[in-house]
């Protein structure tokens, strides 16, 4: 197949790649990154609301409470029971005592993570990176449309089949 410099397939292969390090660094924490990520976001802010945790993740009110479920069933987080008929309860969601141990403790194991990441993408650089993966729009929209947000930017763009 020829490399079509798709910028979309390439950082999905780089997440997916990505994701299974991070994934490996905290199994034995028994966590995937996603949920150390809610953990985190948990630790940093007690008390965040559905939404506002749904919004900080980028992740749609189902998607988050299927991620939110076995953290509750573990007893990692409070406040995570929806109300009857699937109304998001209004009190805000926290870290237990047992999640916060086991938060703590897979910290480390992350931080493993994080440098192979640095490392491998060139260390100083990887800020860089972040900052400029922040820039992404936030709602699909009309930014790949003719004529829409994301035209000037996209009007460059080359296919190269060579």
């Amino acid at each position: 197949m020829d490399d079509l410099y798709c910028t979309c397939h390439r950082l999905r292969k780089a997440m997916r790649r990505t994701t299974r390090l991070y994934d490996h660094a905290l199994a034995s924490a028994g966590l995937t990154v996603t949920q150390f990520s809610l953990l985190a976001a948990l630790a940093k802010s007690p008390d965040m609301t559905r939404p506002n945790l749904a919004a900080l993740m980028d992740m749609d009110a189902s998607t988050l409470s299927r991620a939110l479920g076995p953290l509750a069933r573990r007893g990692l987080i409070v406040g995570a029971q929806p109300r009857p008929r699937g109304r998001a309860a209004a009190s805000g969601l926290r870290l237990s005592a047992r999640g916060t141990r086991l938060f703590n403790e897979a910290v480390p194991r992350w931080q493993v993570a994080q440098r192979a990441v640095h490392v491998a993408l060139g260390g100083p650089q990887t800020r860089d990176l972040h900052d400029l993966l922040d820039t992404l729009p936030a709602d699909s929209g009309d930014a790949a449309e003719p004529g829409g947000r994301g035209s000037a930017a996209n009007k460059d763009l080359t296919v190269d089949t060579a």
